[in-house]
């Protein structure tokens, strides 16, 4: 299955306590500081392949990957904060960059900062299925597995 996750959902996380999962990070797709022009369609085939592999594969939700999967009727579920946890949501992101540095952490803390909302409006708009975080208390591996079990009683 192909998950397209929000910053800060705990992609990185289960990646590493899961060897069933893999956390597909964009920020490899930059060749010499350049994303080649059809970035989006070889991060899009990569997942896909892990995905038939039988990987649970998380990927990030640019917009640009959302609309190469729905152009190509790839199924993925988007995982998202729910609107009411900005404010935390940002705070769990700013934090995280304080303790790593990284750039890309503070590139979506600022993203983040500024675009929560309508990042959030927007994955749920292009996506068929979705699951919505509603607390900050969680983890990404309890969630899925009661997705799962949710889903796969058709509920």
């Amino acid at each position: 299955m192909i998950y397209v996750g929000y910053q800060g959902i705990g992609k990185s996380t289960i990646s590493k306590i899961s060897s069933k999962c893999i956390d597909l990070e964009s920020g490899n797709t930059f060749v010499n500081g350049k994303r080649p022009d059809n970035w989006e369609a070889l991060y899009v085939n990569f997942a896909l392949s892990l995905s038939n592999q039988g990987y649970d594969v998380f990927i990030s939700s640019h917009k640009v990957v959302r609309e190469e999967l729905n152009k190509r009727n790839i199924e993925f579920i988007a995982i998202v904060p729910d609107l009411s946890l900005k404010e935390d949501w940002i705070q769990k992101l700013y934090t995280r960059y304080l303790e790593s540095n990284a750039e890309k952490d503070y590139k979506a803390y600022m993203n983040a900062e500024e675009c929560y909302e309508e990042n959030i409006k927007d994955i749920l708009k292009d996506s068929k299925k979705s699951m919505v975080i509603n607390t900050m208390d969680y983890t990404l591996t309890d969630l899925l597995y009661g997705w799962r079990s949710i889903f796969q009683d058709g509920k």
